[in-house]
């Protein structure tokens, strides 16, 4: 089985993408190959180095590629910067930098734990969708201010499945120029908004097991569901499954905190800290 896995990040992320790629060569150790695309914005020559020392250990394959072409390309297009960075949003724009061959490819935010085999996701069957994802927890109130009814399915973009021939086809990356250039560009979310309102029509929803968010972690399901609403989202049954079916642990902030701040309270401090000793920023 080959596995072809993409991140994206900047400097500031280099050590939490360097843990979750850690974590993702420990727990699929028996796919035949393993190549990791990095699109990284100013990475430093030091991070670059420690990341390449994975590709050694574990002898799998990261390829760097140069975004800086498409950086000026997004600017010229108009396409928002979030929260400083154009690394957020590299992955709508995959056909500029991957070659043809690569048909299949999972996105990988950096603060994620990858604690079980992917290999069911690279065997799926399409259903003739363009990407793979999972819902997010979101208030309605959002998915009012960026157009989506009540009962519209809302995903995480954390992680995507991307079905690169499929997203050709429907000119996904095309659609998103165009809707920005036409001045759609306020999104809280950009990546995340565009692709739940551009492209919502061709996207597979994913178990939760392949994003599991902080939230399930510490809440009872009802609790959540008192606080969400029940409407457009898992059952309580498949919340439940989480427990000890998770394979993607999404470990964004949580109470204000990440895994990795000093002295933090995030339910996932554990599981980052033991895949942190692993990584080559052990002494972070």
């Amino acid at each position: 089985m080959h596995m072809n896995v993409l991140y994206q990040f900047n400097e500031k992320y280099a050590p939490y993408a360097g843990v979750s790629i850690t974590s993702l060569f420990e727990n699929n150790k028996n796919a035949d190959e393993i190549c990791v695309y990095i699109l990284g914005e100013n990475l430093s020559e030091t991070s670059k180095r420690k990341l390449k020392s994975l590709e050694q250990e574990y002898k799998r394959k990261i390829l760097f590629k140069d975004t800086q072409a498409l950086v000026e390309k997004m600017k010229e297009w108009g396409v928002p910067a979030y929260r400083g960075s154009y690394a957020a949003n590299m992955r709508l724009f995959l056909p500029m930098i991957l070659q043809e061959d690569v048909d299949r490819i999972l996105y990988l935010d950096a603060d994620t734990i990858v604690q079980g085999s992917l290999q069911p996701l690279f065997e799926m069957e399409d259903a003739k969708a363009a990407l793979g994802m999972v819902l997010d927890s979101l208030g309605q109130n959002h998915k009012r201010t960026i157009g989506l009814r009540e009962e519209d399915l809302y995903y995480n973009s954390g992680v995507i499945l991307f079905f690169m021939s499929n997203w050709k086809e429907y000119r996904c990356t095309e659609r998103i120029i165009e809707h920005i250039e036409a001045g759609n560009t306020m999104y809280s979310a950009p990546d995340q908004d565009l692709l739940n309102v551009v492209c919502r029509e061709e996207i597979l929803k994913l178990p939760a097991k392949y994003n599991a968010q902080p939230v399930h972690r510490v809440y009872h399901v009802n609790d959540y569901f008192k606080c969400y609403g029940s409407r457009a989202y898992y059952s309580e049954e498949e919340i439940e499954k989480l427990k000890d079916d998770t394979v993607i642990y999404h470990c964004f902030r949580f109470l204000g905190e990440f895994p990795w701040d000093k002295d933090n309270l995030h339910p996932d401090r554990k599981l980052f800290d033991y895949y942190l000793e692993k990584s080559p920023w052990e002494d972070y």
